[in-house]
């Protein structure tokens, strides 16, 4: 597991300006970049720590920036979960300097079969680029993050490292049974792709066999040629719906649901309650691949 120690710089320099800027906590505190994450966090932990999650509800991942109150609140944590590949993250991390007394910051992709639009092999060391970071929509996936944070947590606080243990083998256990069950849903369909606004199912589709097809270009807005490109895609697939998320833009998924004479669907991968979110995307998708 990729980990280091952090003090930044900046912070003490915040924090002297701001004074009471941070939220007096009862608990250690432990930050997380998004809301899943917070989920898989209690799983393991139960309610021992306080967690503070810098993504808020309806912010997009991808373009968010931290306040310098939630650099303070980061600070102060006792381990700093990322999700590896956010691009906030990485920019965040940049601003820090490597220090002795700071949080523990864990990489919780750290172990994954990333996708990666291009990999470099160095012989010594293997350079990834256009990483989809969208690592918390896979059962598999978040078996391998959960173990990255149940060993931080056990370097952390040794002396409830039999209950983090316990409550992470009862987890993974969850995870193999839903992944078992979402194998089993999708195992039948003859027709396999589906449209998305965002790219975000990337690793969801990998492990059940499906296509994801994005109207989105790179992060972009999309051209009018792309878009013709996923309708042209559509008819020959036989689709009509569009799926979206709260996050993002609409107006471009609802013009190529028009020209399919279809709908948008609304899935929500942000959601705080993953395994139930899990099953609702996975009955939304099986719903419009059966028809």
């Amino acid at each position: 597991m990729i980990r280091i120690k952090i003090l930044p710089m900046l912070l003490i320099l915040l924090l002297a300006a701001c004074g009471e800027g941070v939220q007096k906590r009862d608990k250690p505190v432990v930050t997380v970049s998004i809301l899943p994450q917070k989920y898989f966090v209690e799983k393991i932990a139960g309610d021992r720590f306080d967690i503070n999650v810098l993504v808020p509800p309806g912010a997009e991942p991808e373009t968010y920036e931290p306040t310098p109150r939630q650099m303070q609140e980061v600070a102060n944590s006792l381990v700093y979960f990322r999700i590896g590949y956010i691009e906030f993250e990485r920019t965040f991390l940049r601003n820090l300097r490597t220090a002795g007394n700071g949080p523990l910051v864990v990489n919780t992709a750290d172990g994954m079969d990333l996708i990666a639009a291009d990999i470099v092999d160095h012989g010594d060391h293997v350079h990834l680029y256009g990483v989809d970071p969208h690592i918390w929509l896979t059962a598999p996936g978040v078996k391998i993050q959960a173990g990255n944070m149940l060993e931080a947590l056990v370097e952390a606080d040794p002396d409830n490292a039999p209950f983090y243990t316990e409550n992470y083998n009862s987890f993974a256990g969850e995870l193999d049974w839903l992944h078992a069950e979402l194998t089993d849903k999708f195992s039948d369909l003859g027709r396999r792709t589906f449209i998305v606004f965002h790219p975000a199912l990337g690793y969801f589709a990998r492990d059940y066999d499906l296509t994801q097809i994005s109207i989105e270009e790179e992060g972009k807005n999309p051209t009018v040629a792309n878009m013709r490109k996923v309708v042209d895609i559509a008819r020959q697939e036989g689709i009509s719906n569009v799926f979206i998320q709260m996050e993002f833009e609409r107006e471009n998924a609802r013009a190529v649901a028009r020209e399919l004479g279809g709908d948008v669907i609304e899935l929500r991968p942000l959601s705080a309650n993953w395994s139930a979110n899990m099953r609702e995307m996975a009955d939304k998708i099986y719903e419009v691949l059966k028809e």
